[in-house]
């Protein structure tokens, strides 16, 4: 049987396997299939050594013959080692390990790996309706901070477009610009001022908007919590009293602040800061 043809084999079996799942779970994991298929056609291409690709069609197929946690927990590290011992990073790869996790009942690394897949292949649905998903099924459902009413006015457009369609909008406008500056240089009319002078202001700011959400990113270390769950304390040591009443979960999201030894000072969604082993999360 070829690798092609491994990859479509059992997805009988693997959908027979899923309707064992609550229904949320069920939706989830019937988008892990069609990239499943073709996630040989896009992964294989980086692999140029025979125990790699002995590694990727291992982990495949221990994925379409899992049948509980602990055997979708291994074909999870079977797909990891490649990461991890043989540098090979890409989306497919990282979306893999997402659907092992999550069929492995570890929210926290899903997530984990889910995220980090986005960060190749942003516009993936299925991707999309993964994250979703495992999103909602976390035990710790932390709001994302409420922006100030006064920047949310100035702000609105920036906070609340998405960034492909401001991308696309700068290079309208960019070229817009460049029309009516083409037009003003062959032209006395007031309208081509104007219309040079709108939409030179209005590229200016879309790519000010840009830049300053790269620059964010950049600068923002994300992380998920994959341990069970951990106690947040007030300081770097245990000997700190708890941040919170309740310890935080698998499949808490944050930005890493600080790293201080073996211990992280985290911001939560909300806005709150707390610290954490470093051994109970991991870097996107």
């Amino acid at each position: 049987m070829n690798l092609a043809a491994l990859e479509c084999a059992g997805l009988t079996a693997l959908l027979n396997r899923m309707r064992r799942f609550g229904k949320r779970r069920q939706a989830a994991a019937l988008q892990m299939v069609p990239l499943f298929c073709l996630s040989l056609l896009v992964v294989l291409p980086a692999l140029g050594k025979d125990y790699q690709l002995t590694t990727l069609e291992t982990a495949h197929a221990m994925f379409h013959s899992a049948t509980n946690a602990t055997m979708y927990a291994e074909a999870a590290r079977q797909y990891e080692f490649l990461v991890e011992e043989e540098g090979i990073r890409n989306g497919q790869l990282f979306y893999n390990i997402g659907n092992s996790w999550f069929m492995a009942d570890d929210l926290g690394r899903a997530i984990l790996n889910y995220r980090r897949a986005g960060q190749y292949m942003p516009n993936n649905a299925d991707l999309q309706h993964n994250l979703e998903t495992a999103l909602e099924l976390r035990t710790d459902l932390i709001p994302e901070k409420e922006p100030h009413p006064l920047a949310a006015k100035l702000l609105g457009w920036h906070i609340n477009t998405p960034t492909t369609f401001r991308w696309w909008l700068f290079a309208c406008t960019w070229l817009l610009f460049w029309a009516a500056w083409f037009w003003m240089e062959r032209s006395t009319k007031k309208e081509s001022r104007i219309a040079t002078l709108a939409t030179g202001v209005l590229s200016a700011m879309l790519l000010a908007s840009l830049i300053t959400e790269s620059a964010m990113e950049h600068q923002a270390q994300r992380g998920v919590i994959t341990a069970k769950e951990v106690l947040a304390r007030k300081g770097d040591g245990s000997m700190y009293a708890p941040a919170f009443l309740d310890p935080l979960h698998s499949g808490t999201e944050f930005q890493r602040l600080e790293d201080r030894g073996k211990w992280w000072h985290i911001r939560l969604n909300d806005g709150q800061t707390c610290w954490i082993p470093s051994s109970a999360a991991d870097r996107v």
